[in-house]
């Protein structure tokens, strides 16, 4: 079986297309097509249903051997590309939105300017899904809030962010510097989705606490949330991060008892960590070292 071949049949059944698996190997979508041709011909078996992208029976015991073996070698590759001086390549990057919008801006920088020849592909989704990204090679790199569920990542703790109230200006909590969840009680809350990390750690948090929140909005996006805070739609939880000078409708308030975020960079145990990759995670680390750990 061809490495190449391998590669396309995979990247079809992990993006469930064969137009988006050609977007992530960067090539056309009759080139993605002709290869796994090339692979159901050399095997004698059909392996994805055409029009749905689903895995036959064959297909799926394929893609349970062939994911582990193509991350594989793919880490090959970018081992051997490194020891060439000229820094060229793709370093893939999985983090939040929150992390890539507050923390990853002057890093980013700094990177592109001390390695234009590396191409940098920024992956935004959860942390779990990061998680798994990287444990399955997909990802060089993750940035996640913990916990997450693959325990076999090397883990490396970034920073700390804790949780705060976030009122507009003119709310009466505004002028507290402190408060409790029991004064909450009533107030309309514009809460993360419990798909997030976050979100899932604040609902866990108000169930230890007896704490029933009047739920106005469920939101993935800190942005849309702040937005309507500053509306007075309601209140909510945020990363003291999310929160900037810039954000001049809104206040922040300390509230007893949320939860800390820890912030890491996740990688696997048995990857090559190239050039690019190292050096990304280091202005990260200098990025991060302002804040306590």
């Amino acid at each position: 079986m061809r490495y190449e071949s391998i590669r396309h049949f995979c990247a079809v059944l992990e993006e469930g297309s064969f137009r988006k698996a050609a977007q992530r190997l960067r090539c056309s979508q009759p080139a993605v097509s002709q290869q796994v041709k090339l692979l159901e011909r050399e095997l004698g078996h059909v392996l994805l249903e055409r029009r749905t992208c689903q895995p036959t029976p064959a297909g799926q015991l394929l893609y349970a051997r062939a994911r582990h073996i193509s991350a594989e070698l793919d880490g090959l590759v970018r081992e051997l590309h490194d020891f060439d001086e000229s820094l060229s390549g793709e370093l893939r990057v999985g983090t939040s939105d929150t992390t890539a919008m507050y923390v990853l801006p002057p890093v980013v920088r700094a990177f592109s300017r001390a390695m234009p020849g590396v191409h940098l592909a920024l992956a935004h989704r959860s942390s779990e899904a990061i998680a798994e990204q990287v444990h399955q090679g997909e990802l060089d790199l993750g940035i996640v809030t913990l916990p997450v569920s693959q325990t076999d990542l090397v883990q490396q703790e970034l920073l700390r962010q804790r949780l705060v109230l976030v009122t507009p200006q003119k709310h009466p909590l505004a002028k507290r510097s402190k408060v409790g969840l029991r004064l909450l009680e009533g107030e309309p809350l514009l809460l993360l989705q419990p798909q997030t990390r976050t979100g899932a750690l604040l609902r866990e948090c108000f169930r230890q606490a007896a704490f029933e929140p009047k739920v106005a909005l469920d939101s993935g996006s800190f942005e849309v949330i702040k937005r309507y805070v500053a509306e007075g739609v309601g209140l909510a939880f945020l990363p003291e991060m999310a929160v900037t000078p810039s954000d001049k409708r809104l206040a922040t308030v300390v509230v007893a008892g949320l939860p800390t975020l820890h912030i890491a960079a996740v990688t696997r145990h048995s990857a090559y960590r190239t050039k690019a990759a190292c050096l990304f995670l280091e202005l990260v680390r200098n990025e991060c070292s302002a804040s306590p750990v």
